[in-house]
C-alpha cells in the first residue's frame, strides 16, 4: 500500500484526468456510499465526516483534507447530525496504484485551493482545463509537500518532483537553467543528469514540452484564439518561433492541428 507520503504524481505520473469538484454544505444528519473509479480529496469546512473504508475508520473535522481511496468503498456520513460543509476534487489514476487513507492539518492554502477548484470548474471557461490542471498540481504539491517535509532530509526524488512542479505551475515564464538550479540546490550539470535519467529529457526539453502540451490544449478548447495569442499565453517569444518549435515535435503546424484533430 502506499501512503500520499509517496505519492509520486510526477515520475510515476499516476494522474490521468481531473473529473469533478464542487462544494456541498448539508444541515443535517447525511450519509452515502462512495462506489467510485476514481479517488478524491475532502476538504472539511465545518462540521464533522465519519469516514469507513477497508482500511480506514475515523471521523475528520473542519481543517482536514482527506484523501479516499479510489478502489475501495467508502461510507461517509455525518455523526453530529450538524452542518457538514466541505470542497471535493475527484480525479482518475491508474488501477495498479494503492493509497491509504491520510488527513493532513489544516492549511489556508490548502483550502483556498480547493475554493479556486470548484469555482473555476462550474465556470466552464474556454481555459477552464488548463487552469484546472494548474491548480490540481499546485494541491497535489501542497499536500505532498506537508507530508515530506516531516521526513528528514530532502533526498533527490523530493527535489526533482518540487522542481518538475515549479515547472508545471510556472512553464509560461522565463525559466533559465541558473535559476532551476538555483531553487533545486543541483548544479545545472546534475539537475540535467536526474532530468535524463529519471524523465529521459533536459530541464530545458521539458519546458518546451509542457509549452507544447498547453499550446495543443488551447488550440483545441480556445479555437477563435490566434498563434500570436497562443504563443503568449504559454510563453513563446513570437508566434513564428512557436510555429518552427510546434512542427518539430507534433510533425505538423498549430493550423492543422487544430483542424485534423476531430471534436470531441
Amino acid at each position: 500500500m502506499k501512503n500520499i507520503t509517496e505519492f509520486d504524481f510526477f515520475l510515476e505520473n499516476p494522474i490521468t484526468a481531473f473529473k469533478n469538484a464542487g462544494y456541498y454544505k448539508h444541515r443535517v444528519g447525511w450519509s452515502c456510499t462512495q462506489n467510485a473509479e476514481h479517488a478524491a480529496f475532502f476538504c472539511i469546512e465545518s462540521g464533522e465526516m465519519q469516514v469507513d473504508t477497508d482500511s480506514y475508520s475515523g471521523i475528520c473535522r473542519a481543517g482536514d483534507v482527506v484523501f479516499i481511496n479510489a478502489f475501495e468503498n467508502a461510507f461517509l456520513s455525518n455523526p453530529a447530525k450538524t452542518e457538514l460543509s466541505y470542497f471535493f476534487v475527484s480525479f482518475f489514476c491508474e488501477k495498479d496504484l494503492n493509497f491509504e487513507i491520510s488527513t493532513v492539518t489544516k492549511d489556508t492554502n490548502a483550502l483556498s485551493l480547493f475554493k479556486d477548484i470548484s469555482k473555476t470548474h462550474r465556470s466552464g471557461a474556454y481555459l477552464s482545463k488548463i487552469k484546472i490542471a494548474e491548480l490540481f498540481l499546485k494541491l497535489l504539491h501542497l499536500l505532498c509537500l506537508q507530508k515530506m517535509q516531516k521526513s528528514k532530509g530532502r533526498s533527490d526524488n523530493y527535489k526533482l518532483r518540487s522542481t518538475i512542479e515549479y515547472i508545471n505551475i510556472n512553464y509560461y515564464k522565463k525559466i533559465t537553467p541558473a535559476y532551476l538550479s538555483q531553487i533545486s540546490g543541483y548544479s545545472p550539470a546534475h539537475l540535467r543528469r536526474l532530468f535524463t535519467i529519471n524523465l529521459g529529457v533536459s530541464p530545458m526539453e521539458y519546458i518546451l514540452n509542457k509549452k507544447i502540451e498547453m499550446a495543443k490544449e488551447i488550440l483545441l478548447d480556445a479555437p477563435e484564439k490566434t498563434t500570436e495569442e497562443i504563443a503568449e499565453l504559454v510563453g513563446f517569444c513570437s508566434a513564428s518561433y512557436l510555429c518552427k518549435v510546434f512542427k518539430k515535435m507534433v510533425g505538423i503546424s498549430p493550423l492543422e492541428y487544430k483542424k485534423s484533430t476531430p471534436k470531441i
